[in-house]
């Protein structure tokens, strides 16, 4: 049929992938309180990231890129209060680790203005997903994968733990 796509298509591209994303997952949700970042209504998967409650595409103003925002809640404040030390010191910690196969965490805040106070931590997006993710969509398409592929992640796997 003519002008029809199919899935077998290789031009075939998704809404974002073709740079027609939908007014709604543009919209602006929120803004960091820098400036810096905005959240969009797009949701990222993050099922295989423990603690994790939700994490939608940002805008890097400053880069230009897409980001991750990644939001943590506490149902209680008092249970964010008796913590916040610790959770401070872990994020600090985070924003420090720098290394090329690692995913790079940019800044974080938080957020108590709410009856359940969160806290919000801005990273780099990976577009491809985990490794993990990777590894079942390949499977799925029956695709063997190079010997040199698995020996690269091994690699930089190593590298990392170092």
């Amino acid at each position: 049929m003519p002008g029809s796509r199919t899935s077998n298509d290789p031009d075939l591209k998704s809404p974002r992938e073709s740079g027609e994303d939908s007014e709604d997952e543009s919209e602006i949700l929120e803004e960091s309180p820098c400036g810096r970042w905005l959240k969009r209504r797009e949701e990222v998967e993050q099922r295989d990231v423990p603690g994790i409650d939700s994490a939608y595409l940002a805008m890097d103003t400053e880069e230009g890129v897409e980001v991750v925002w990644n939001e943590v809640q506490f149902s209680e404040r008092k249970n964010f209060k008796a913590q916040e030390e610790k959770i401070q010191q872990v994020f600090e910690n985070l924003t420090q680790l720098e290394h090329p196969n690692i995913v790079k965490f940019h800044r974080y805040w938080t957020d108590t203005h709410n009856d359940k106070p969160r806290v919000i931590f801005i990273t780099e997006y990976m577009s491809s997903g985990s490794l993990k993710q990777f590894l079942k969509r390949t499977k799925r398409n029956v695709k063997k994968l190079p010997l040199q592929a698995w020996k690269r992640w091994c690699s930089q796997i190593l590298s990392a733990l170092r």
